[in-house]
């Protein structure tokens, strides 16, 4: 089972989004249950994964980007959530 039109127009409405799925079914006008369902197909689930991987990566270069213009609530941010186990958080 491969994708449908209808599910590859959701995944490229779903990059525009950043990955938030209740904005991307808003945009299709699909029912929340049709994207659950389609979710059970493993190609449709990987291209979902890959577009959640590339929203944070997003997210993250953003947050590396106000780390190297000195942005303390960021660097705080970083330190609380990767830096634990060097006794940060």
């Amino acid at each position: 089972m491969r994708l449908t039109k209808e599910q590859k127009s959701f995944i490229n409405t779903l990059k525009k989004s950043l990955g938030i799925v209740t904005v991307a079914i808003q945009q299709e006008g699909i029912k929340r249950e049709d994207y659950d369902e389609w979710l059970e197909n493993p190609f449709f689930n990987f291209e979902i994964e890959k577009v959640n991987s590339q929203s944070l990566d997003y997210v993250e270069n953003q947050l590396m980007q106000l780390i190297k213009e000195g942005n303390l609530s960021a660097i705080q941010y970083y330190l609380k959530t990767k830096g634990k186990d060097r006794g940060y958080g």
